[in-house]
Parts: C-alpha cells; sequence; structure tokens
C-alpha cells in the first residue's frame, strides 16, 4: 500500500563524525547508481543492470559478499518486479551461499507502506536502527512467499520474525 512520510539523516567523513564525538550509527562504505535502460514499464526492473549496480557498490566498498548477513529491499511490491529483484539479488549475494546460512531479507515497506520519495531513507533508518539493536525486524504480515521467487534456490530467507542479529560482530 501507499503510504506518507519522510526521513533524514546526517552525513559526514567518518573521521569527523569520530572527532566531532557524534553517535554514528553506521559507516557506508560505497554507493553505485544505474538506470534499468528499456524495460517493459516503472514496475518492472532490469535484473542484469540491478545485479550490475549491487556488484559495483561491493566491489568499491571492499567487502567481503558472504559477511554480508542483511539486506535491506526496496521493491517495487508487484507480481513481476519483486522476483526480478530477488533474483539480482540471489545472484550476487544468496546463490553462493551455505545452505544453513542463507542471507536475511526484509522490507520497510511491511511496516509503513511505499513511502514514495521516502522509500529509500525509512528503509535505511530501519536498517541503521536494527544494526544498533542488534536486531532484526519482522516483515509484517508475511504468510506465503511468492511463488515466483525460489528463495532457497536464491539463497534468501525473509526475516519473517524479529530475532538477533545472525552475528553479533556482522554487517
Amino acid at each position: 500500500m501507499r503510504g506518507e512520510g519522510g526521513g533524514a539523516v546526517v552525513l559526514k567523513p567518518l573521521s569527523r563524525a569520530l572527532a566531532d564525538g557524534d553517535d554514528v550509527l553506521g559507516v557506508i562504505h560505497a554507493s553505485a547508481v544505474n538506470n534499468d535502460g528499456s524495460t517493459p514499464g516503472l514496475t518492472v526492473p532490469g535484473q542484469e543492470t540491478q545485479q550490475r549496480v549491487l556488484r559495483e557498490a561491493y566491489d568499491r566498498s571492499g567487502l567481503d559478499l558472504d559477511a554480508v548477513q542483511y539486506v535491506e529491499l526496496h521493491g517495487t511490491g508487484t507480481p513481476v518486479g519483486d522476483p526480478i529483484e530477488a533474483a539480482a539479488l540471489g545472484a550476487v549475494l544468496g546463490a553462493s551461499r551455505a545452505d544453513a546460512a542463507p542471507l536475511r531479507v526484509g522490507s520497510a515497506k511491511t511496516n509503513v507502506g511505499h513511502l514514495e520519495g521516502a522509500a529509500g531513507i525509512v528503509g535505511l533508518i530501519k536498517t541503521l536502527l536494527a544494526l544498533r539493536h542488534r536486531r532484526l525486524p519482522a516483515s509484517l504480515n508475511f504468510a506465503t512467499p511468492n511463488p515466483a521467487i525460489p528463495l532457497a534456490d536464491l539463497g534468501l530467507e525473509i526475516q519473517h520474525e524479529t530475532g538477533d542479529w545472525p552475528a553479533p560482530t556482522g554487517r
């Protein structure tokens, strides 16, 4: 469902935040931006372009892909878009994982709806709070996965109940 809201975070270099005595909730190691190019519609993302932007961001970050324990999904919330996003994420971060340790995923949209222009920032704030408290919030109202998303094959697991962060010192 659609929602209305907004959010803000203060970004500054880590060295400056530490020198200023700021309460650092998280560190953004890298980012990447692209465009899906030509797709059948606004709610139909491009899987290959999503895979490319994920790889670019993680390559820039220098982080070990297998160390990532949770991803906050943005998802279009559509029967077509969500399987494409999941497939891209699974191809880059999930498929190589051991069956015993799938990548946990969730979405703030189950809590507040799709906030249009604020959809990304609410996901970032949710993830920062989860990191701070070392707890993963449940994806509300989750009962049955979309049959077009083979979660186990993609190495993904929906965070369907609130629980501890998988590894206390992990990302």
